[in-house]
C-alpha cells in the first residue's frame, strides 16, 4: 500500500511552517503559510524589483513628510523601515498568523536604540495601515544581551519580540526570561545560506530540540522558530519542532516531493527527542538536487546517514547535549557576567564566533567576511532610499 504524502503537508501537519519572504507572490503560490518572516537582505532584494518603483518613492516622499516627529533617525533609515514594512503588511492578508520585521542590525549592541527601534517599527506600521492588528507584528532582535535586554522593556510597551541569530542554550534561555516569544535557531551560519560554497562544520540540531524540550519542562511560553536550512533534508529533520520559516526555492521544492510518511517519520530528530539520545545532524551539508539520501535512518549514535554534500556525523558542541543536565533550569536575566562567560564557552565558543560574525563588521573591508551580512544590506538598503529621494533628486 502506497502511503507516500506530498513533503510540504506533511512538515505542515508537523510544524507550523512559515515563509521566509517578502515576495507576495509566494505567499500566493505556495500558502497558506502562518508567519512570513523577514531581515534586511530579504527587504533589499525584494525592493530591487522594478514592480516596486513606486512603493519606493511613496516611502521616501512619506519619510520626508513625517522625519521631523523621528529626531533620533535619518531619512535614509526611516524611509527603509516605511518600505520593509509596507512590504510585509500587504503580505499579511495572505497568510494566518503574523509579520516580523527586524530591527536596524547595527544597533545590535545598544539596548536604548533597539528599544527606540523597536516601538517606531511598531508607531510606523499603524501609520502605514491603521486597521491593522498591531498584535500581529513582531520584531526581530538580536540575541546579544543588549538586545535580550531590549526585549525584556519592550514587553512592558506591550511589543512582541522574536530572539533571532540564535545559535546556544545560554541564549534561549535569556530570550525565555526577557520575554521573546519566539526564537530563531539559526541551523548554519548565515554566510552557508548565502554561499553555496561555504559548509558550516557545526550546525545546531540540537539547540532546536532542547531548547524546545527546555521550554515545556519549564513552563516558558515561547515558541522555537528555526531557520537558516541549507537544505530540505534539514527541515524535514526538524519536523515537530514548534515552527520553521524556509525561503520559496525550499519551499517549491518540499511541495515538489513525495515520500513515503514512514520514512519521513524516521528521518525526525524529534522522535528521538524523548529518549534523551544524542542527536546526529547527517544532512547538514548542501545536497546537490538529491534530498533523497540515506539520511533517513536516524539511530541513535549512528553517523553513517548518507546525505549529498559535507556531512558531519555528530553535532558534537559541549553546550548542545541532549540531556538532563542542559535541561536544568538557568537563569540569566539579572547576570550579565554570568551570560557572558557562559556564552563564551559554548560550543568551544563556536556560538560567539557565529554571532558576532552575523552583527560585527570589521574594517577591512576588502575580505569577503569582513562585512556583516545584515548590516550590509541595511546599508545597501538605506542607498537604495536616498536613489528615491525625489527631494535630492534633479
Amino acid at each position: 500500500m502506497d502511503d507516500s504524502i506530498n513533503c510540504l503537508d506533511y512538515l505542515k501537519s508537523k510544524t507550523q511552517v512559515d515563509v521566509d519572504s517578502l515576495d507576495i507572490r509566494v505567499s500566493i503560490e505556495l500558502g497558506p503559510f502562518v508567519d512570513c518572516t523577514s531581515n534586511q537582505a530579504d527587504a533589499y532584494q525584494e525592493l530591487l524589483n522594478p514592480r516596486h518603483a513606486d512603493l519606493l518613492k511613496k516611502a521616501a516622499a512619506l519619510a520626508n513628510e513625517i522625519k521631523g516627529h523621528y529626531h533620533s533617525v535619518n531619512f535614509e533609515e526611516l524611509a527603509m523601515e516605511l518600505s520593509m514594512l509596507s512590504l510585509a503588511t500587504s503580505i499579511a492578508p495572505k497568510i494566518t498568523g503574523a509579520i516580523l520585521v527586524m530591527v536596524n542590525p547595527r544597533y545590535s549592541y545598544s539596548t536604548p536604540k533597539i528599544i527606540d527601534n523597536g516601538q517606531r517599527l511598531y508607531r510606523l506600521c499603524k501609520f502605514l495601515e491603521p486597521s491593522f492588528d498591531l498584535s500581529r507584528l513582531i520584531i526581530k532582535v538580536p540575541g546579544t544581551w543588549e538586545g535580550l535586554q531590549a526585549c525584556r522593556k519592550l514587553k512592558t510597551f506591550n511589543v512582541k519580540t522574536l530572539a533571532t541569530t540564535v545559535f546556544s542554550m545560554e541564549q534561549a534561555i535569556l530570550a525565555a526570561e526577557a520575554g521573546c516569544i519566539y526564537i530563531s535557531p539559526f541551523l548554519n551560519e548565515l554566510k552557508a545560506t548565502f554561499d553555496s560554497s561555504y559548509h558550516d562544520p557545526s550546525p545546531i540540531f540540537e539547540i532546536c530540540v532542547n531548547a524546545q524540550r527546555y521550554y515545556e519542562r519549564h513552563s516558558y511560553p515561547i515558541r522555537v522558530k528555526a531557520c537558516a536550512a541549507v537544505n530540505v533534508e534539514q527541515i524535514l529533520q526538524l519536523a515537530g519542532v514548534h515552527a520553521f520559516t524556509a525561503p520559496a526555492d525550499q519551499l517549491r521544492e518540499l511541495a515538489s516531493m513525495q515520500e513515503p510518511t514512514a520514512k519521513l517519520a524516521q528521518r525526525s530528530l524529534f522522535k528521538q527527542e524523548s529518549t534523551g539520545a544524542k542527536i546526529d545532524g547527517h544532512a547538514n551539508g548542501h545536497t546537490d538536487g538529491d534530498n533523497k539520501g540515506d539520511s533517513n535512518g536516524m539511530t541513535n549514535g549512528d553517523a553513517n546517514g548518507a546525505s549529498n554534500g559535507n556531512t558531519q556525523g555528530d553535532v558534537d558542541g559541549k553546550s548542545n547535549r541532549s540531556s538532563d543536565e542542559t535541561l536544568n533550569k538557568r537563569s540569566f536575566i539579572d547576570d550579565e557576567s554570568e551570560f557572558r562567560l557562559a556564552f563564551s564557552r559554548a560550543d568551544d565558543g563556536k556560538a560567539q564566533m557565529k554571532l558576532t560574525q552575523e552583527f560585527l563588521a570589521s574594517a577591512d573591508n576588502l575580505s569577503r567576511k569582513a562585512l556583516n551580512l545584515f548590516s550590509d544590506y541595511q546599508i545597501k538598503a538605506e542607498a537604495l532610499m536616498r536613489d528615491n529621494d525625489m527631494t535630492k533628486i534633479g
